[in-house]
């Protein structure tokens, strides 16, 4: 009996591995080159305070929303500063895609992204 030396990956696996990777990569980036353009609606209560372009870099602020700070950056809005006792706003992070909210109760702020385009998307889970 001869001992033959058998190879655990061969050169198809090796492409098939490769191309999963590239798709996987896609799906991660894909979505936020496309989201580009939209803008973030800053409510207080049930009144529209303020709108933002997210193409618009920079720092905000509003008497309406005492102590808050809301930086876009990246194509994405966020809360940096709340005077809030939870920061439960600063902690949801940047939002980016048409559907997202971040919300803070205490101060009777939320933000939503809308988009000039139609979404595909029903809910954005985090």
């Amino acid at each position: 009996m001869e001992n033959k030396e058998r190879k655990v990956i061969n050169k198809r696996d090796t492409i098939i591995i490769v191309l999963i990777i590239i798709s996987a990569l896609a799906c991660l980036f894909i979505p936020k080159l496309t989201d580009r353009g939209g803008y973030a609606v800053l409510k207080c209560g049930d009144e529209v305070a303020a709108r933002l372009a997210l193409d618009q870099s920079g720092d905000y602020t509003f008497p309406e929303f005492e102590g808050m700070v809301f930086t876009v950056a990246d194509g994405a809005i966020s809360v940096t500063e709340s005077s809030c006792g939870d920061h439960t706003c600063i902690r949801t992070g940047a939002i980016s895609r048409s559907g997202e909210v971040i919300v803070c109760v205490p101060n009777k702020a939320a933000v939503t992204i809308e988009s000039k385009e139609q979404s595909d998307l029903d809910v954005v889970l985090k």
